[in-house]
This record gives C-alpha cells, structure tokens and sequence, in this order.
C-alpha cells in the first residue's frame, strides 16, 4: 500500500476516463464537515487559511457549491495536481494499470479523510493542518484519525500488505495513529547536496514522492530491496536510517 498527500492546485477541466469510479466513504462525515465550512465570511474563511483574498472567495464559491448536482467532479487521482501529482504521471499509465492503482494507492485528504485514486470528489481545499478547533470543536487529527487508521488496517488486511509506504508528507501522515497500523511503515526523504550539506527542496521533494510512487505502481513492488534500485533525475539511494525505517535518496 502507498500512502500519499493530496494537493493545493486542482485540474477541473473535464477528461474522458475510461474505468470504473468509486465513492468515498465516509460520506456522512463529509457532509458534517462540508456543511460547517458552507456560509463563512472571507475573514473567518482566512482566519482558518492564511492565503490571499483571491483564493479565499475562490474556496467560499466551493464550499458553497459542495453537493450541488451541477457542481464539477473528477475522480480524485485526476483532479489533484502539482508536484507530487507530476511526478505520479496518472495519465501515462495504461488502462490495465489502474486496476493496481486503485488496489494500492490511498490519498490522505483533510475533507475526505482518506481517498481511493478513483473516488470522485469536487473541487475543495482544506488542509490537514488547518485549526478548526472552533468550527468543528476538533482538530482534522482527532476528527479523522480513528477512521483513517481503521479503514488503512481493513484495506492492508484485504490486500495482504506487509509494507506501507508512506510518500505522504509529516502534515498528512500525523492524522493516523501510527503505533495501530498492522504494517510496517517505510518513510522516504529525498535530499540534495548544495554546499557540502544535505537539504530537503519541497517542490522537489513533491515531486519525487509522486515519481516513486509510479516506481512503486510500475514495478508492482511489495518488499524493500526492489525500492532501492530507484534513480531519477540523480537521485540514487544511500542509505537506510533505521532509526525512522527511512530510506534516504541523495542527488
């Protein structure tokens, strides 16, 4: 099983998509959670989510079209996009790839908790992190947690997965309680050498979470080793840390 983030920019242009979709599946919750957001002024809106004026009238405009029947819808794998979603490639697999995607990629989402590739969801922001401790009387950690976590552990008992590999970022992958998780979770960090030191680059980092993640899906991988062999764009692997069960690729 691979563990992704979502993201922040959205693809709603519509696309011919020839499989079968999903739904999500805490529906009751997200109706709960979408009706708290519907109806809040630009400032209690930006008070929740520190972003330009533009995008906050944009994300009211959302909120209150959510569960309109006109409102667009896209399965999930297809309406996210930017880095992590670029390096994920959707549209080069072929159709007899989505069959495994749909079997073995999960998208943490702040709104839908957890999402299969093919669910069909709308147009939203709302981020793992964001405080809305005084709209819902919970964080998004305490309201999804629970859920999320149980619903991963049916999913990897389904599947027989001994691995999660965990490509989501430390914001999304906080909102499962890690000690109940029947799997052992593999973390991966992606540094680059700029003057003798090794740093993180966040887009770059996006971006190879989502390429590993086609590296995973590509090569059909449910063990370590076969992860190691990754390379792209310098990135080699170094070393395991085992303190995190982290493997660390170095460009």
């Amino acid at each position: 099983m691979i563990l992704i983030s979502p993201s922040k920019n959205l693809n709603i242009r519509s696309e011919t998509i020839n499989f079968n979709f999903s739904e999500p599946k805490f529906k009751k919750k997200i109706k709960a959670l979408s009706d708290s957001l519907k109806g809040l002024s630009i400032s209690e809106l930006k008070s929740l989510m520190p972003i330009s004026d533009k995008l906050v009238e944009l994300n009211i405009k959302r909120f209150e079209n959510f569960g309109k029947p006109d409102n667009p819808k896209k399965p999930a794998v297809f309406l996210f996009t930017g880095a992590t979603f670029d390096g994920l490639s959707i549209r080069s697999f072929d159709k007899d790839s989505y069959d495994y995607v749909q079997r073995n990629l999960r998208i943490l989402s702040g709104l839908y908790g957890i999402l299969k590739p093919f669910d069909i969801i709308q147009p939203y922001r709302l981020e793992m992190g964001t405080n809305t401790v005084k709209l819902i009387n919970s964080s998004l950690y305490e309201f999804w947690s629970n859920d999320i976590s149980k619903n991963l552990n049916e999913e990897l008992k389904t599947n027989g997965s001994k691995y999660l590999f965990n490509l989501s970022s430390k914001e999304y992958f906080s909102v499962l309680d890690y000690k109940k998780i029947n799997a052992e979770v593999i973390n991966f960090d992606f540094k680059v050498k700029l003057n003798n030191e090794y740093k993180n680059i966040g887009m770059q980092i996006k971006k190879m979470r989502g390429s590993m993640a086609k590296f995973i899906i590509d090569n059909k991988i449910d063990t370590i080793g076969p992860l190691k062999n990754f390379e792209l764009n310098n990135f080699k692997f170094e070393k395991l840390l085992p303190k995190t069960n982290t493997l660390l690729f170095t460009a």
